[in-house]
């Protein structure tokens, strides 16, 4: 019988991968890595189809037998690399086919899935989020989703001071470079001329005023929640920008937050998420966000945290083939 394998899906030289990677190792458990970005250029798949799909992955220093694979860690895959000289529309074309090829075959395996590729796009509808958090008993702003500038006026001079977020990908690709879209503060003044609202879906939310936000990283029943504490006016807004002025303190759920995370991560079919948290002043615990593939990395390392631990005996308890 083949050993068990847990598949790491990511990018070559991701921190976290690796972090798993050794706390596998010191349990013996083998492990392939796959960076998508290879395909087709520097890796081969192939599989076939006969009541299950068996077949390889091959690279230039590993073979792997998907009927090996017992758990996969699922973390942020590269978009894949054709060869130059396709226009692009072949390249479209190309990459679709990789897209559903591959990834319909991986996400079919009989394995344990941290987290499966279905549940992480149901996971990126913060508009579902914010209902499924309610309704598992967490406390959630008041928000609007509107492209209606009259309508968000109105909802100003109900809720009173808002914050606008970006509703998905918070990354702007743009002549060659990126840049990051935060959380904003809207001012009395930007209601005055919101110019531009109407191009697209806006999500505009009650601000909530802030001791603190928390950081929650569930690993299936393990959690790791550490108070994140703005030291600018920039990070008391959005604390991703100003990552310097940051403190940090390891930090304990109230119990109905962590029953309500519990039953969000089943909900959701998850078992690895990062939550985002309000404390106000008066200690009340409120929801923001949940990031199903949320960085852990810098936390485990600013807190002495076992998450990397955590990760790989849950990718252990995977079914073997």
């Amino acid at each position: 019988m083949t050993d068990p394998v847990v598949l790491m899906i990511g990018e070559d030289g991701d921190w976290s991968i690796d972090a798993v990677v050794a706390e596998l190792k010191t349990r013996g458990v083998g492990h392939f890595c796959l960076d998508t970005a290879d395909f087709p250029q520097r890796m081969s798949f192939t599989a076939e189809f006969n009541a299950r799909w068996t077949g390889t992955i091959e690279t230039a220093i590993d073979t792997l037998a998907l009927s090996a694979v017992s758990a996969v860690y699922y973390r942020k895959p590269r978009d894949f690399e054709f060869p130059a000289g396709l226009s692009d529309p072949e390249r479209k074309f190309a990459r679709a086919q990789a897209r559903v090829g591959i990834g319909g075959v991986l996400s079919s395996l009989d394995a344990r899935w941290m987290n499966h590729p279905a549940a992480l796009a149901d996971c990126e509808y913060k508009p579902q989020q914010l209902s499924m958090a309610a309704g598992c008993g967490l406390a959630v702003p008041r928000t609007l989703v509107t492209a209606d500038a009259e309508r968000a006026r109105q909802f100003a001079s109900v809720v009173g001071d808002l914050v606008v977020k970006p509703l998905a990908a918070p990354i702007l690709h743009e002549g060659g470079g990126h840049t990051a879209v935060y959380t904003r503060r809207v001012a009395t003044a930007d209601l005055d001329d919101l110019t531009g609202i109407e191009t697209t879906a806006h999500l505009l939310q009650a601000w909530v005023p802030k001791a603190y936000e928390v950081r929650l990283t569930v690993v299936a029943d393990s959690l790791f929640a550490v108070a994140i504490v703005a030291g600018s006016d920039r990070s008391a807004i959005d604390w991703r920008m100003d990552y310097d002025s940051l403190s940090y303190e390891v930090v304990t759920c109230p119990a109905w937050i962590v029953a309500g995370v519990k039953e969000f991560m089943h909900a959701a079919g998850l078992l690895y998420a990062a939550f985002d948290f309000v404390v106000t002043p008066d200690a009340q615990w409120v929801f923001l966000e949940c990031n199903a593939a949320g960085q852990w990395g810098w936390l485990a390392e600013e807190c002495n945290l076992p998450i990397a631990a955590a990760i790989a005996e849950e990718l252990i308890k995977g079914n073997h083939p």
